[in-house]
C-alpha cells in the first residue's frame, strides 16, 4: 500500500476518481472520526488516503511510500469552510469557519494548514499540486509510477468535476455508508464544488488572507504562491501592538451583559496573542494594577473557583476599598434592624441626597492616585487604549493615547426612567468623552449603531463600527438536557418537576418582567395551560417594586430562583420550553442568543437589537402588548412543530455569531486605528 495524504479539500477525493476510473485501481481511507465507519480492512488496498499527521498513522511503518496533494492554502480553506457548512455541520457560517479554520486553534484541523504541509513535504516520496492535477490529470497521476505499479491509464474514462458533481462516483459521495440514492446525489453535489484554482479571491476578505499569510506564509511562499493584492503587509521584525484594554467591570463577582462581553473578548483575544505573539501583546488595567492579558485571565480563573455564590439581593465586596466595604455592611445591619417602611424612606433620602457622587468622586480620585505611577508608562508603552465601558472612561481620561470604546445601548439615552441619575450622569460623561477625543466606537449591533448616530451627530459614521457578541460554544450546548443533571438544578434552585418558561435578567424595568408575568398569569387562566410554569432567574436590580401579587390565584405557578451561577445557566436554557425575553430595548441581548446556542427558541420583544439577534429562532412580540406576549407564549408551549421548528433555527442562527470573530474583527479595528494614528502624525503640519 502507499499513502495518498493531503491536507483537506486539496484534490484528495478527485485523485482518488481518477485513479478508479482511469486506471481500475481501488482505494481506501484512513481516519479517526467517529462520524462515518472505517474499514476493517483499509491496510488491504494498494491506496490508502488520509489527512491525518504522518506520525498519526497506523500502520506506521516508514518503508511504506507516501503521495502528497498540496493546493494552495486560501483555495483549500475556502472550500473546507464550505464543506463544514454544507455538510459536517449544516447550518454554520462560512466566514466562521473559514476563521477557525485558518487558526487551527490547539491543532484542530489536521494540525494547521500549513503544519500539515510542513510536516508532509518533510516525508513526502512524490509532491502532487492540485493547481496541475486539475490541468493534467493522469499525467499528474503517472507520477505514482515512482512509489507502485500502475496499469495503463484509459483516458476515455477520466472524469470531469461535473460529471463527479452530477453523476454517481465511486468516491466523495458516500457509497460506502449511505443506502440512499437522492442522499448520495446530494453529498456529491455538496463535495465536489469547483474544481478551480484561485477561486479564494471570489470569497475570502482581505483582513482574512491577511490573518491567513501572517500564520501560513512561510510555507506558501516555499511553494511558489503568492499573496494577494489587497492583503496589508506583514510586518515583520517590527516590535508588537502593546494594546491596554480596560477590565476593571471583569472584577464585578455577579454575572452580566457587560461583564460576559468582557470576559469572552479577552478570552479570545488570548488566542490571536498566543497565535500571534510576534504581533500583539495585550495588557489588563486592573483597577491599581497592569496585568499581561495571560496573567489577568488565570487569576479571574482562580476567582471563579473560589467565589462563593453571589446573593440576589447582595451586592458584592470583592475589589471595594475598605470604606466601601464597610457602608456595605453598615447598609446591610441598617436593612436588617430598620423595619421594612422606615428603612424604605431612609434609603429614598439616601439615593435624593448627593452622598453616591460624593463616594464616586472618592473613588474615582482613589483610582486615578494609584494610577499615577503607571501613566508614564501607558503614555509611553502602548499604542491603544480599549474601554467596554463608556462609564469608565475616568480610569483613563488622563491618559493621550487613542482610544476604542464599546458602547452596548443607549438606554442612559433613550430610556431615563430605567436608570439611576448617577448612572445617566456617568455614562453621558462618557459619550461627551468619546465626541471629544474622536474615540473609535464599536457598537454590538447594528440597531446600537443607529441609535449612536441618531442620539450624537457629533459622532461621524467612520468612527462607528458594528461588531457583534456571541454566545460560547463550549458553554452553552443543546446537549445539556440529563435528567440527573437537571434535577440537581430544581433542588439548589427549589423549582418544580414541570415544564418551564424561562426569564433571565436582572430584574429591573427594561427588562419588562411585570409584563412578562402579566402575560404569564394571563395564560394561567386556561386550565390546559396549568401544567407549566415560569422561572424568573437573576438578581435583584434596582426599582424593582412588586412584581407579582403573593396573592394571586396563579402566584405559585411562578417561581423566583434569585442569582443562578453560571455554570448552571446552560442546563437551565436548555430544558426550557422556551426563553422569554421581551424587553422594551436591548443593544445586543446575550441571553437570548446563549438560550439559542442550548437550542431553546426565543420570545423576544420586538424592538431594538432583538430582531437582528434572533430573528427566525423565535417569536417576536410588543413588549407593551401582554395579550400579544401570552399569545405567542401559548403558542410556543402547545404547538410541537412550531416549537422544533424554531428550536431548529435558534441552533442554526446562534451558529452566526462567534466569539473568535468579534476578537478577529476587533483586533482588526485596533490595527486600522494605530495605522491611521501613525499614518496622521507621519504627515507634515
Amino acid at each position: 500500500m502507499i499513502w495518498l495524504a493531503s491536507f483537506p479539500r486539496s484534490g484528495n477525493t478527485f485523485f482518488r476518481n481518477v485513479l478508479y476510473e482511469v486506471y481500475g485501481i481501488a482505494s481506501s481511507t484512513f481516519h479517526r472520526e467517529s462520524n462515518y465507519p472505517l474499514e476493517e480492512n483499509y491496510f488491504t488496498y494498494p491506496v490508502v488516503k488520509t489527512h491525518l499527521l504522518p506520525g498519526e498513522l497506523s500502520p506506521d511503518s516508514p518503508g511504506i511510500k507516501k503521495v502528497y496533494l498540496v493546493r494552495d492554502g486560501r483555495d483549500a480553506l475556502v472550500s473546507l469552510a464550505h464543506h463544514r457548512k454544507d455538510i459536517i455541520e449544516p447550518g454554520t457560517d462560512f466566514r466562521i469557519n473559514l476563521l477557525e479554520a485558518i487558526l487551527a486553534m490547539e491543532g484542530s484541523f489536521f494540525g494547521g494548514w500549513a503544519e500539515n504541509v510542513r510536516q508532509w513535504i518533510e516525508v513526502a516520496d512524490v509532491v502532487i499540486r492540485f493547481e496541475d492535477l486539475i490541468e493534467d490529470p493522469i499525467g499528474e497521476v503517472e507520477k505514482l509510477r515512482a512509489v507502485m505499479d500502475l496499469p495503463e491509464p484509459n483516458p476515455d474514462k477520466l472524469p470531469s468535476f461535473q460529471k463527479l458533481k452530477f453523476g454517481k462516483p465511486k468516491y466523495g459521495s458516500g457509497q460506502h455508508f449511505l443506502d440512499d440514492q437522492t442522499q448520495m446525489e446530494e453529498l456529491a453535489q455538496k463535495n465536489f464544488r469547483r474544481g478551480k484554482a484561485g477561486g479564494w479571491r471570489d470569497e475570502m476578505p482581505p483582513e482574512y488572507e491577511s490573518l491567513f499569510w501572517e500564520l501560513h506564509g512561510g510555507v506558501m511562499e516555499s511553494l511558489g504562491y503568492e499573496r494577494g493584492a489587497g492583503t496589508l503587509p506583514v510586518a515583520k521584525g517590527k516590535q508588537p501592538y502593546r494594546i491596554l484594554v480596560e477590565g476593571s467591570k471583569v472584577q464585578d463577582a455577579a454575572m452580566d451583559g457587560v461583564k460576559r462581553y468582557n470576559e469572552e473578548l479577552l478570552f479570545s483575544l488570548l488566542a490571536f496573542q498566543k497565535k500571534q505573539p510576534e504581533k500583539w501583546q495585550i495588557d489588563v488595567l486592573s483597577h491599581r494594577d497592569i496585568l499581561s492579558l495571560p496573567d489577568f485571565l488565570e487569576i479571574l480563573l482562580e476567582r471563579r473557583k473560589k467565589q462563593p455564590e453571589v446573593l440576589a439581593d447582595t451586592a458584592d465586596p470583592s475589589g471595594l476599598m475598605p470604606y466601601e466595604r464597610g457602608l456595605l455592611f453598615f447598609k446591610s445591619g441598617v436593612k436588617t434592624l430598620m423595619p421594612t417602611p422606615v428603612y424604605r424612606l431612609a434609603s429614598g433620602a439616601y439615593r435624593a441626597l448627593p452622598f453616591r457622587k460624593a463616594l464616586r468622586w472618592v473613588r474615582q480620585r482613589k483610582h486615578y492616585n494609584e494610577l499615577r505611577q503607571h501613566l508614564s508608562k501607558v503614555r509611553n508603552e502602548y499604542q491603544l487604549i480599549h474601554v467596554p465601558l463608556p462609564q469608565n472612561y475616568y480610569y483613563v481620561r488622563q491618559i493621550d493615547r487613542p482610544f476604542v470604546f464599546t458602547i452596548h445601548d443607549l438606554t442612559h439615552r433613550l430610556f431615563p426612567e430605567f436608570h439611576t441619575k448617577d448612572n445617566i450622569e456617568l455614562a453621558e460623561k462618557g459619550m461627551q468623552f468619546i465626541i471629544e477625543h474622536k474615540v473609535q466606537a464599536i457598537t454590538v449591533s447594528e440597531a446600537t449603531r443607529r441609535d449612536l448616530l441618531k442620539e450624537y451627530p457629533a459622532i461621524s459614521p467612520k468612527q462607528a463600527h458594528t461588531i457583534y457578541e456571541a454566545a460560547n460554544r463550549d458553554s452553552f450546548l443543546a446537549g445539556n438536557r440529563e435528567p440527573g443533571v437537571m434535577e440537581r438544578i430544581r433542588g439548589k434552585y427549589q423549582m418544580p418537576d414541570k415544564p418551564y418558561l424561562l426569564c433571565l435578567s436582572t430584574l429591573e424595568p427594561r427588562k419588562n418582567l411585570k409584563n412578562t408575568i402579566d402575560a404569564f398569569l394571563q395564560l394561567m387562566e386556561k386550565p390546559a395551560n396549568r401544567e407549566y410554569y415560569l422561572a424568573v432567574c437573576g438578581r435583584k436590580g434596582w426599582k424593582v417594586g412588586e412584581l407579582l401579587d403573593a396573592q394571586h390565584p396563579y402566584a405559585g405557578h411562578i417561581v423566583f430562583t434569585g442569582y443562578v451561577d453560571d455554570e448552571d445557566l446552560p442546563v437551565l436554557y436548555a430544558n426550557a420550553r422556551a426563553m422569554c425575553y421581551v424587553a422594551h430595548y436591548e443593544g445586543f441581548g446575550l441571553p437570548p442568543l446563549e438560550a439559542m446556542q442550548c437550542g431553546t427558541p426565543v420570545l423576544y420583544g420586538n424592538n431594538s437589537a432583538m430582531p437582528e439577534v434572533v430573528g427566525d429562532g423565535g417569536l417576536a412580540a410588543c413588549s407593551s402588548d401582554i395579550g400579544d406576549m401570552a399569545a405567542k407564549m401559548e403558542a410556543i408551549l402547545h404547538d410541537e412543530g412550531l416549537r422544533q421548528q424554531l428550536s431548529e433555527n435558534a441552533l442554526n442562527r446562534a451558529r452566526r455569531f462567534s466569539w473568535l470573530k468579534t476578537a478577529f474583527e476587533t483586533l482588526h479595528l485596533y490595527e486600522k486605528t494605530i495605522r491611521h494614528e501613525n499614518s496622521d502624525h507621519s504627515r507634515p503640519h
